[in-house]
């Protein structure tokens, strides 16, 4: 009989939670839970939807941590997950729990390129065209598709060959 080794799987497991420690708190904060994590200065505020958490550090501290789940970097001070925002417009972030960060053009550019790559993994989606760029029908686009493959195939039969 194959032992198990727990170890092994303990070693390779995601984290669910990253621990806050500062001069008055101590917390463990799960990871799912955070919607922006930004630097200010030597702090660094850890900020759910129900409470902000600070301490004195490094925001690569944490990084590590945030591996291979739906945190977006837009700036080198500030860490936002993506499965929390609602939308984005105009020059900020807006999150489900009604917080918003205000991004530059570029940042926020950047940021929604991230955003509509992370919203295509889940699908169904939809991409939108304005009303005048629409065609009429799915019918109406094939037949249209079979009469230019038709206008081609007679244009290439009635080419005259040249002599040599």
């Amino acid at each position: 009989m194959q032992k198990f080794d727990y170890q092994r799987k303990r070693r390779t497991a995601l984290p669910e939670f990253i621990s806050v420690i500062s001069a008055n708190k101590c917390a463990k904060i799960k990871i799912d839970d955070i919607e922006v994590i930004e630097q200010d200065g030597r702090k660094v505020h850890v900020i759910t939807a129900a409470k902000d958490y600070s301490f004195y550090g490094g925001i690569d501290t944490i990084v590590g941590s945030l591996a291979e789940r739906a945190f977006y970097r837009p700036i080198k001070r500030l860490i936002i997950n993506l499965d929390h925002i609602s939308d984005i417009s105009n020059y900020s972030v807006n999150f489900n729990s009604g917080q918003s960060v205000a991004l530059g053009k570029n940042a926020l550019l950047n940021t929604r390129k991230a955003y509509k790559r992370y919203l295509l993994r889940y699908p169904p989606y939809t991409i939108w065209e304005p009303m005048s760029m629409m065609a009429g029908s799915v019918s109406e686009q094939y037949k249209e598709e079979n009469s230019l493959q038709t206008d081609i195939g007679t244009a290439k039969k009635e080419v005259p060959k040249l002599p040599n």
